[in-house]
């Protein structure tokens, strides 16, 4: 008998993975921006060396002082890790000066700018990254599911997303605890949390 390992393509597995997600999260994507983030997802499967050495801010500021190819390349290399950063690991850059608000803030910016490129190679995609820009929250709620139920599980996820929900009141780790047979419940409360 032998030993046989059967190889899944990446696309495969993150496509799954990333449908999964959608459903968890109630979140219709359209074609276009299930392929464009399950692309990304494979890019940071293994990433260029130093594609975090230069802060996202700069790149975004640089941006508006090139020319329109150049430009259109640093907007999406500043949407595309905002994106990753602030959906595959939210909970570490809770934990930073600079929290997940401030990459979706500037993701959703740089996919706005991207839509609205006159020229070049970024306007034949306008429409998916005007959607990408509008839904950058939920696209975010999508890749932090991923991360959350497939790539970092651990035993200590019900412990972090209970602190979650004391500290959001997240519906979607208020739905989480419950599916795992955890009431939410505040400290100091004689009462649970839908009274």
């Amino acid at each position: 008998m032998s030993d046989v390992v059967t190889r899944r393509p990446l696309t495969d597995f993150f496509r799954d993975l990333i449908r999964d997600a959608a459903r968890n999260q109630e979140v219709s994507l359209s074609e276009g921006a299930e392929h464009y983030l399950v692309r990304l997802m494979e890019s940071f499967a293994h990433p260029d060396p130093g594609w975090n050495r230069r802060p996202l801010a700069l790149e975004f500021l640089e941006s508006f002082g090139v020319g329109d190819d150049e430009r259109a390349g640093k907007l999406r290399r500043v949407g595309d890790t905002s994106l990753f950063l602030s959906g595959v690991f939210m909970e570490y850059l809770e934990r930073q000066m600079v929290s997940a608000d401030y990459y979706i803030s500037l993701g959703s910016s740089a996919y706005a700018h991207l839509a609205s490129a006159p020229s070049g190679s970024m306007a034949r995609t306008r429409s998916l990254f005007s959607e990408m820009a509008e839904r950058f929250p939920e696209l975010v709620r999508v890749l932090t599911d991923v991360s959350f139920e497939r790539i970092f599980r651990s035993e200590r996820q019900t412990v972090r997303a209970y602190t979650r929900w004391l500290h959001t009141g997240s519906q979607r780790d208020q739905r989480w605890l419950m599916r795992r047979g955890v009431l939410p419940l505040r400290p100091g409360s004689d009462h649970l949390w839908w009274n």
